[in-house]
């Protein structure tokens, strides 16, 4: 068991060290300074997250020095500026989410980013985000629905066992209500959080023109 005063001096030597990173790719300005925490930063530093499932879940391998920890141990800012809000955006999906600190932090937390992309992704998908899908787009949206509930069983249980105790007309089958298509689901299989990225031109391209926001980062997925 990791004590809150242990975490703090074992991330001492960890925070802001990127001199071990690997090289942004070639779309990244080199100019754009800011970086996340080692553990946000792409890869990630042997954070193991799979955005399906809540931040709780996240793990760090046997391999890692930060075996044996669990997600507590990224309430640490995400960037040395310790920034107040942040915008998430993806070339993966097509929102943008904007964070705050959670309850009892003053800033942005690694923690933070995590617990809030998870929370936008469990929301089920509108009928407007489904008529912008193409017919390919939604066929993938089945199939990571179908996916996520397989590896799910007690969501499926819990969907299944509404469905039989909705009210019915005697002598009528039940009605199976669909299960929901979530937010997640639009990313298909590229579920594992990769980390965060700055890319400005990307940023100017998702944004109508004028206007202020907040610092912006990309993050970016990999296939679970």
């Amino acid at each position: 068991m990791h004590t809150r005063a242990q975490r703090d001096t074992e991330n001492a030597w960890l925070t802001y060290d990127h001199s071990a990173r690997k090289r942004m790719p070639s779309n990244i300005n080199s100019t754009q300074n800011a970086r996340p925490h080692p553990f946000l930063a792409p890869p990630p530093m042997s954070l193991i997250y799979d955005l399906r499932y809540p931040p709780t879940s996240l793990h760090f391998p046997s391999s890692s020095p930060f075996a044996g920890y669990g997600y507590e141990f990224l309430r640490i800012p995400l960037t040395p500026e310790k920034p107040r809000r942040i915008r998430l955006i993806s070339p993966d999906f097509p929102w943008a989410f904007d964070i705050g600190p959670s309850a009892g932090e003053d800033v942005v937390t690694c923690l933070d980013v995590l617990s809030t992309l998870h929370t936008a992704l469990q929301r089920p998908l509108t009928d407007m985000e489904w008529g912008t899908a193409g017919d390919d787009k939604r066929a993938s949206l089945i199939r990571a629905r179908d996916r996520r509930l397989w590896m799910q069983p007690a969501l499926r249980e819990s969907s299944n066992a509404a469905a039989r105790t909705r009210p019915t007309v005697r002598f009528e089958r039940p009605v199976q209500r669909e299960p929901l298509i979530l937010r997640v689901d639009w990313l298909g299989s590229s579920v594992a959080f990769m980390g965060l990225v700055k890319d400005e031109a990307f940023a100017r391209r998702r944004f109508v023109p004028g206007g202020d926001r907040p610092e912006t980062w990309v993050v970016k997925f990999q296939k679970s």
